[in-house]
Parts: structure tokens; sequence; C-alpha cells
């Protein structure tokens, strides 16, 4: 039943993820098709030209075009649809095989979300390819064929200050000035890698979220290394007499006296299930369960009149400090309590109270149910032998080690791990395709400019660095604006994929920054390299003809 309940967490959680993650992998991806489509209208200009000159209708001229997105968009649709209802399924399921005992995945396509996911990309695609072939089309036949007019040059903003502008070489002030020349392709450009380090970013925070939650909830907030609950109707000479034989062990550090549990929170028509937590003396739970405000980080000292919640379950029961909630125990009996502090915590909700408090709301004498123990640094061999020799002793019901439930917790995270890397991976390829299109893009449509500045002399190398210079620009503006973008998609992303039993921190590791910025830059390298033997290639001769 516990890996059930855990393969179902699991499950829940990468639902979450494909809620958040696709939505921006689609959007980057669809920038950079309209992109090239756009592009590829205008190239064929001259062509287009010819072919309204020849007698050709509107309609039969534009058909060719919208024929051409049309199967792009199936074919891409239908190989993405195969790639995410077949192949990521696969590969999440053998990850899933090598923790739980699970059978073959039966694989079938949605059909709903694969449509809805084609009609979008179909309406974005064609929209873009007719909108643009009927811009063309508006011209006469001996406008189009002759090329467009290269974009008249403007001042600049950084023209207008001269302590900066006066500083710049030639070729640097030429760079700047065609960044702002070719504004579609600035803004395509620093959007597509933005989006791509946002997801990148995103991706190592969710894996750093994830990793951070056990030692935060078992290192933390608790801090004790032994749960044991002991059996009912157990004298208090007996409890007291096996707390000192605990005490009394040298792996043994601290034993303390605790009453716990399970009940259910109410409030407004709102209800979770939570652990009740009594500890027989509030002043020794310190060191053992750190009970801290959750926005201040201040100890809470826990009061004879009102309860202490956890973060999680306040806010999911849409509570404050101050307000009133119900406990409801096992045989259905409700009592009203006022909340006085709300508790940091990360896994599960708990609700704290002081031994007074339990004694007035439930008529009864307090009774110890459960000893938690702090044990000295002790290895996994004598740690097994200690857990050994508690369970038979007679007062033991069961023993919880929490080293062995942190392993658990951690082997359940390792599947969420996974699917990280895989959003990474996608993310740093998509990063890839954006930044080779668009150089594609940059090279074709300036390729007379290109051959021109080759025939006045310059050399490869420094042809070169006329083009890479912008594409090294725009994507450290991309980068540096990714950051940032990818700093509030991360938290956006854990708000989302939350557990209701788990609170992630929204914390990102400073490495976790640096890797997406030398994955997003070692795809601009690659690219640039290829850049460097397309610019080597470039026909100096035909490209100037071209026009004629």
């Amino acid at each position: 039943m516990c890996g059930y309940v855990s393969f179902i967490q699991d499950t829940d959680s990468v639902e979450n993820i494909g809620r958040v993650f696709p939505a921006v992998f689609f959007i980057v991806a669809t920038l950079i098709s309209l992109t090239s489509m756009t592009r590829m209208v205008e190239e064929e200009r001259t062509q287009i030209g010819t072919l309204k000159a020849l007698g050709y209708s509107k309609i039969q001229i534009a058909s060719k075009y919208i024929i051409y997105a049309t199967l792009a968009s199936i074919i891409g649709g239908f190989l993405g649809m195969c790639v995410g209802f077949v192949l990521l399924p696969k590969i999440i399921w053998m990850m899933y095989s090598m923790m739980y005992d699970v059978g073959e995945i039966s694989l079938s396509f949605n059909f709903l979300y694969g449509g809805i996911g084609l009609l979008l990309i179909f309406g974005c695609i064609v929209g873009a390819t007719l909108y643009a072939i009927l811009k063309e089309l508006k011209d006469t036949p001996a406008i189009l064929m002759r090329p467009k007019a290269p974009k008249m040059g403007k001042r600049v903003l950084l023209e207008r200050i001269p302590f900066i502008w006066k500083h710049l070489s030639f070729s640097r002030k030429v760079t700047v000035r065609n960044i702002f020349r070719y504004k579609k392709r600035f803004l395509m450009t620093i959007i597509g890698i933005l989006g791509c380090t946002s997801l990148i970013l995103a991706g190592f925070g969710l894996k750093n979220s994830i990793s951070s939650l056990m030692p935060l909830q078992y290192e933390h907030v608790f801090d004790y290394d032994m749960q044991i609950t002991l059996k009912d109707g157990l004298e208090n000479d007996k409890i007291e007499e096996l707390k000192q034989e605990l005490e009394g062990k040298e792996e043994i550090n601290r034993v303390i006296e605790t009453y716990m549990t399970s009940a259910k929170a109410i409030s407004n028509k709102q209800e979770e299930d939570v652990q009740i937590i009594v500890p027989e003396n509030k002043e020794e739970l310190k060191g053992i369960i750190n009970i801290n405000d959750a926005k201040s980080k201040e100890t809470i000292t826990l009061n004879n009149n009102e309860i202490c919640l956890t973060d999680k379950a306040a806010q999911l029961l849409d509570v404050k400090v101050g307000d009133t909630i119900f406990l409801e125990d096992s045989n259905g009996e409700r009592k009203e309590v006022k909340i006085s502090n709300i508790a940091e915590n990360y896994i599960y909700h708990y609700v704290y109270m002081s031994r007074e408090l339990y004694e007035v709301l439930y008529g009864e004498e307090y009774k110890t149910n459960i000893l938690l123990t702090q044990n000295n640094d002790i290895n996994e061999e004598q740690e097994e032998i200690l857990s050994k020799e508690i369970m038979n002793k007679g007062e033991v019901a069961s023993l919880q080690v929490i080293s062995d439930a942190i392993q658990l917790m951690d082997n359940t995270m390792e599947s969420l791990d996974y699917v990280v890397v895989i959003l990474i991976v996608s993310a740093g390829l998509l990063a890839f395709v954006v930044l080779y299109n668009l150089s594609n893009v940059n090279i074709s449509e300036r390729i007379r400019e290109l051959a021109t500045i080759k025939v006045l002399g310059f050399y490869d190398k420094e042809v070169y660095n006329y083009i890479s210079r912008e594409t090294i620009l725009l994507t450290i503006i991309g980068i540096l604006l990714g950051l940032v973008g990818g700093y509030f998609l991360n938290y956006f992303i854990i708000e989302t994929c939350e557990l209701s039993m788990m609170r992630f921190s929204k914390t990102i590791a400073p490495l976790s920054y640096l890797y997406a910025v030398l994955i997003t830059v070692g795809f601009t390298i690659i690219v640039n390299f290829a850049t460097y033997f397309a610019l080597k290639k470039i026909d100096m001769i035909e490209s100037l003809k071209s026009i004629e």
C-alpha cells in the first residue's frame, strides 16, 4: 500500500509539471516556426513577382505556401505526438520501473490534447504564412521582381551617449546599428534565448527544490533519529523504565516523550489530514523537533490555550494566525481550537499543542505513546543492531528509523529528478534550434551585404566576427533576461507542482545559474562554429548578381 501511495504521488508530480513546461516549449517553438515561414516568403519575393507577371492568380500563388505550411504543421505535429505520446512516456515509465515493480505500460494517443496542439500550431504557422504572402502580393510584379530595398539605418540610443559611442570601434558601431536595424530578428533571438534559458534554469531550480526537501524536514525541522511507538495500555512506570533504559545506552543521546495521534483539521468546508504532536514537556522538544515561525524563522514556544499549525496546512485550509479551526478525531468528535502560530514544515501536516491544552480539550490525562530518540554518531550497522534490540522490547509496538524514511523518500524523488533531466536536455536542444535557425535566417537575408564586404577585402574571420558579434550580444541579453525569467518561472512551477502533503523550498543554487548560462553559451559556440563555415561558402559573384 505504501508503495502504491508513493507511486500515485510521483505520477501526480509529473502530471503537474506537464501542465507548465509544454506551454513554454510551445510558445518558443511557435515563435521560431513563425520566423522561418515568414522568412521563406520574403526570400522568394522575386519568384512570387515572376508568377504574378505570368498571370497566376493570388490564390494560386498563395496556395503553394499555404500547402507547404500545412504539410509542415501536420507532419511536425504528428512526429511531435509520437514523441509526446509514445517515446517520452516509455522513457519515464522505464525510470519508474527502476524503483517500483510495475508491469508494461499501455500507450495510446490522446487525440484531444494532440488535436488541440495541432490546431494551435496550424493556426499560428498557416496564419502567419497567409499574412506574409498576402502582404507581398499587394505589390505589382515589377516591384516584386526587384529585391526589397534594405532598411535605412537610423541613429540609435547609444549614439546619444557620446562617452560610450566615441570609444567604440567602427565594427562595433556597425554591430550596434545592425542589431536595431533588424528589430524582428533582434526580438526573436532574445525571446528564444530568454525562453530556453528560463526553462533550463527552472529545470535545475526544480531539481534543487526536490533535493533540499529531505534535509530541510529531517535535519532542520525534525532532528530525531528514531520514533518508537509504544503498545496501548502501558503503565507510566513502565514507560519511565524504558525511557531510562534507552537513555543509558551509549548509542543514544536524548529521549523525549510525546503523544501523537491522527486527526482531521477542518475550516471553511476544507479539511486536511494532520498529525497532532503533544510533547510531555514542551521545553524538552527543542533540538529534537524545532518549531519555527514560517516567515520569521524564529523559535515558537507553545502556549497553553492555542495550537500551532504547519504552514502548508494553513494555506490549504485558508487560515491565518488568530483564526479557529476544528480538530476531528477518529470517532468524529470535533474540538474548536485557535491558531497562535504558523510553523515551518515541508512534509505532511502537523498540529502542535501543549500538554495542558490537550488535557483541557479532551478532558483526559496526558498519556505518552511515542518516544523520540536522538542518537549519537553511529554507523548503519550499529543503528541496525540498536533497532533490533529496541524492537525486541515488550513495550514497543513499532519502530520507525528516520534514515530509512529518508532513503525511501529520496528514492521516490529520484523519479522527478529523471523527468527534470529530460526537461533540461529538451530545453538545451531547443536553444540550439533557436540559435541555429536565426543564424541561418540572418545570413540568408544579408547574403548580398556579406558578399559585398568580402569583395571589399574583409577576411573570412572578419566577416565571421561581423555576424557573430551580433549573435553573441543578443545571446548575452537573452541569457540575462532568461535568468530573471527562470527565477519567476521556477517559483510558478513550484507553486503548481507542489503536492498537498509537501512544501518545496523556492531556492535555486548558484551553480544552477552557472549551469544554465554554460549550457546556453555552449550551444551558442556550436552554432557560431557552424556559421563560420557557412560564411566561408558564400559565393561573392553569384550573390551579387542574383538581383539581375
